[in-house]
């Protein structure tokens, strides 16, 4: 029943929405968002020996609740560019060894 003439039922709207939405949904492209230094160490990992591999990892438990953890959460996003890849071994050097955490090279 109608109780503004002319006007959809909230039943109809709804419909409406969801349909709109699943259209909308469907149409957009699929996103990988796995960054790519995490698709190079996985695919690097995989080279290692079978000793050096870590069986835990594999356990289908362990891999779902890691799944689960690493979702995104309120607030959280993508990021497509590390700020911590742009900084060179060189300047970490230089504040790790200034901070007394690793030796100082000798240079003749």
């Amino acid at each position: 029943r109608c109780l503004l003439p002319g006007r959809l039922t909230w039943w109809s709207a709804l419909v409406v929405m969801l349909l709109s939405l699943s259209t909308m949904i469907a149409a957009r492209p699929q996103q990988n968002l796995q960054h790519i230094a995490v698709v190079e160490n996985a695919a690097w990992e995989q080279t290692l020996p079978q000793q050096f591999q870590n069986p835990f990892y594999k356990t289908p438990r362990v891999r779902d609740a890691l799944a689960r953890s690493s979702w995104f959460g309120p607030g959280e996003e993508v990021v497509y560019d590390r700020q911590a890849e742009k900084i060179s071994r060189m300047e970490i050097y230089n504040v790790l060894s200034h901070a007394g955490l690793i030796p100082r090279r000798r240079f003749l």
